[in-house]
């Protein structure tokens, strides 16, 4: 059931104005527009901040239980191959070692969730492993055996003692030559699937209205996580039941693939991941290391931590395809888009994912637009989600083309993007434009230069590009809220903070409520065990998913305390509020603590607890952004000096502007590594990856940071009762291309391939395109 409201909207700046939207029965007043709020929106320090600033906060890699074993994983050092034996026995007398576990079939891992009548995991024996299929190893570093043993070190011997058949097969680990027709095959159908082809109107006619028209083809490499903390888990079996400590970007889904894995009850298996040291997407599910810790724990009998290392994260966690984009624009003399044409491939190694076309279809306004993308398998390791998966690629791509544009027609490149601005009720991208060019200082952009006319050594260029990222939070999402009879408040959520906060967002909505300081409430969260299910993080969906159901928990146990006390206080409900911690009249003259007003409930605690509600209709568009790049280029050297990045985003409304700023500069780091350093490199010859480590594999530091300038613009088009959106990708989405218009603008030369190292900064300055 749903009933009609009316809400304000609108930004921070512009004018508010009075919709209609369809809400879900039972939702609390809708913070919009007209909501004057204390707490949310605030600047408040993490609650966690002192707890990782000492080394307190115990991540997976800390848990250290009595009697644990240590885990390890052996890896083909083929890219291309089929195992035809494996044997173990060397290994397994080794002195230390607990157990070994060898993955020679094809369907090991499916084989292994087989269960009996009684719901108990099925042990498959060496015989009927012997018997079946020989299994095909599709890239160097794909596991092979695993060993438990009572030091790291004694199961890294164990490894070297396991001797393995292979019969190397043909690789191809080259994105171009994967297409050829006569590569070796990753998969029996080939290496490449038909393209994807999405089209609205007629990109020819738009072509022939065109005034102008630009096309090139721009380049992305493949891109590396890289999360400061690996993947990992320890695993500990008492009788049937698991519990796991997990590096994971989501608790619930690694319990649901366990418990599938093994054949048992979900509730029979607990995970718990308190403090998580970055995840950006490469730690969905359990995964292998999940399972593999699980197996060795189940088989040793005793408890097992299996954390990867950086050279095993470099090959076998996952990564961002890269990308091949041919790109073709069109638009009137006066910078109205008519038509773009994108044709893309690349390489998610044995994955897929190497779609970039939603800048192309979302961002701006155009009537002809035609993508098309192909997934091209290597025999590489897999894509994974990677901070908000193809938008970064296809933004450098889109945003590049139409700085070209721009100068191709003598305007402006910010007014050519206004000019194919698409207008939504509560979106605040023109505003964003707006102050970031201010703070910018755009206007002492000039025309780019050709190199031969250009004066000095140091060039200094300006680009910019513009972020969006689809709204996806939604339910389901439970959350609880208790006021213990001591006075003691605690909010409850299964969810997992990934380092970006929610930990303190969520004591910011209870504190809002409640009258309250965000440190006077303590949240629990990270464990399956609480029972309150929240789906994963990722995608920016988390506080746009859960801070709904804390608000509505929240507003539950706020009016059974004011009910409660309104008899004392001599008066109704409506004659109460909450602040500084106690409940009273609004003209001051009596109040009660909570404990008291929690004590005359005569319960053990008022508690409610809360669903997420689906989203209003009628409100709730993306969340966008715009990033202004300012870069001096060294003619001589070819070294681009990132000097400034201006930063506007919106969120909805904010709820920490403190961690809302250190997202956006997050995102900005990341999208000036992902411009200038970060590319893996592969052998073509042996199908090994040549940088598997963070020496090799360049990653901005202190040296690259430029001064970021992050801008939160407020906006109020709440399509929940907090009216919060998603931040965590849209920072990321623009910087490269900014960055990349920006060395274009400097040096006359327009840059069509990532990461913009010295030597192909040379090589541009020099005519080579």
């Amino acid at each position: 059931m749903s009933e009609k409201r009316t809400v304000r909207i609108g930004h921070e700046g512009g004018t508010p104005r009075e919709v209609e939207v369809e809400v879900p029965d039972g939702e609390p007043a809708i913070w919009d527009a007209g909501t004057r709020l204390q707490v949310a929106g605030s600047r408040a320090p993490r609650l966690d901040g002192v707890a990782k600033v000492i080394g307190a906060a115990r991540y997976t890699y800390d848990i250290s239980l009595p009697g644990m074993l240590h885990g390890r994983v052996l890896r083909s050092p083929h890219p291309h191959a089929r195992l035809l034996g494996i044997d173990a026995s060397k290994a397994a007398r080794l002195p230390g070692v607990r157990t070994v576990v060898t993955f020679e079939r094809a369907d090991f891992f499916a084989a292994l969730g087989e269960t009996d009548e009684a719901g108990k995991a099925i042990e498959k024996d060496e015989g009927a492993a012997k018997l079946a299929e020989a299994r095909t190893i599709r890239f160097a570093g794909e596991e092979v055996a695993a060993v438990a043993a009572t030091s790291a070190d004694i199961a890294e011997d164990a490894l070297a003692l396991i001797e393995v058949r292979y019969e190397p097969l043909p690789h191809v680990v080259d994105l171009e030559a994967a297409r050829l027709p006569d590569a070796p095959k990753v998969y029996p159908a080939g290496n490449t699937q038909p393209p994807t082809v999405r089209e609205r109107g007629n990109v020819q006619a738009g072509f022939d209205e065109a005034a102008a028209v630009v096309e090139g083809t721009y380049r992305t490499p493949v891109a590396v996580h890289h999360a400061l903390e690996t993947h990992g888990a320890v695993a500990r079996w008492e009788g049937a039941r698991l519990t796991v400590w997990s590096s994971t970007q989501g608790v619930f889904g690694f319990r649901d693939d366990l418990a599938k894995f093994f054949g048992i009850p979900s509730a029979s298996v607990r995970v718990i991941s308190e403090y998580l040291g970055g995840g950006f997407g490469a730690k969905f599910g359990a995964g292998i290391t999940g399972v593999v810790a699980a197996l060795l724990a189940r088989k040793a009998g005793a408890p097992v931590k299996l954390m990867l290392d950086r050279h095993e994260e470099s090959l076998a966690t996952g990564n961002r395809p890269n990308s091949v984009q041919w790109i073709k624009v069109g638009a009137k003399r006066d910078g109205a888009l008519t038509a773009i044409h994108l044709k893309s491939h690349g390489t998610g190694g044995i994955g897929g994912g190497a779609g970039v076309s939603r800048p192309v279809r979302l961002i701006y306004s155009c009537p002809n637009v035609k993508t098309e993308e192909q997934d091209v398998h290597t025999h590489a390791g897999f894509a994974m989600p990677f901070r908000a998966p193809g938008y970064p690629q296809g933004s450098f791509a889109l945003e590049s083309a139409l700085d070209e544009l721009a100068d191709r027609l003598e305007i402006d490149p910010l007014e050519l993007r206004r000019k194919n601005y698409i207008d939504k009720p509560g979106k605040a991208l023109m505003r964003e434009y707006e102050v970031a060019a201010g703070a910018a200082g755009w206007s002492r952009r000039t025309r780019p230069a050709r190199p031969a006319k250009a004066d000095g050594r140091i060039r200094r260029g300006f680009g910019l590009g513009t972020a969006l990222w689809p709204m996806y939070g939604g339910p389901p999402a439970d959350a609880a809220v208790t006021v213990h009879p001591d006075g003691r408040v605690e909010c409850v959520c299964g969810t997992q903070d990934i380092g970006t906060g929610t930990r303190t967002a969520m004591a910011m909505v209870a504190a809002e409520v409640l009258g309250l300081r965000p440190e006077e409430v303590k949240v629990t969260l990270g464990d399956t065990a609480t029972g309150l299910y929240s789906p994963a993080s990722g995608g920016s969906v988390t506080l746009t998913t859960i801070l709904p159901a804390v608000r509505t928990a929240v507003e539950g146990v706020r009016a059974k305390l004011l009910q409660a006390a309104a008899p004392a206080l001599g008066g109704s409900a409506d004659d109460l509020v909450m602040a500084e911690g106690s409940i009273r009249r609004r003209d001051g003259s009596r109040s009660l603590t909570l404990a008291q007003a929690a004590a005359r409930t005569k319960t053990a605690g008022v508690k409610a607890q809360a669903s997420r509600a689906e989203n209003y209709k009628g409100t709730g568009v993306e969340s966008y952004g715009a990033q202004f790049a300012e870069v001096e280029v060294d003619t001589a050297t070819g070294r681009v000096r990132v000097v400034k990045v201006v930063a506007a985003h919106d969120c909805g409304r904010l709820i920490n502007r403190m961690t809302a700023e250190s997202q956006v500069s997050g995102g900005v780091i990341m999208g000036l590594s992902y411009a200038l350093l970060e590319q893996r490199f592969m052998d073509g010859p042996t199908g090994l990856v040549l940088n598997p480590n963070l020496e090799d594999y360049k990653i901005a530091g202190p040296l690259e940071m430029p001064e970021i300038v992050p801008i939160m613009v407020d906006v109020y088009d709440p399509a929940n009762n907090v009216g919060v959106k998603g931040l965590g990708e849209p920072p990321v989405v623009p910087t490269a291309a900014a960055i990349a218009n920006a060395v274009s603008n400097a040096i006359g030369r327009r840059v069509r391939e990532l990461p913009i190292t010295p030597d192909r900064v040379l090589a541009l300055l020099r005519g080579e395109d």
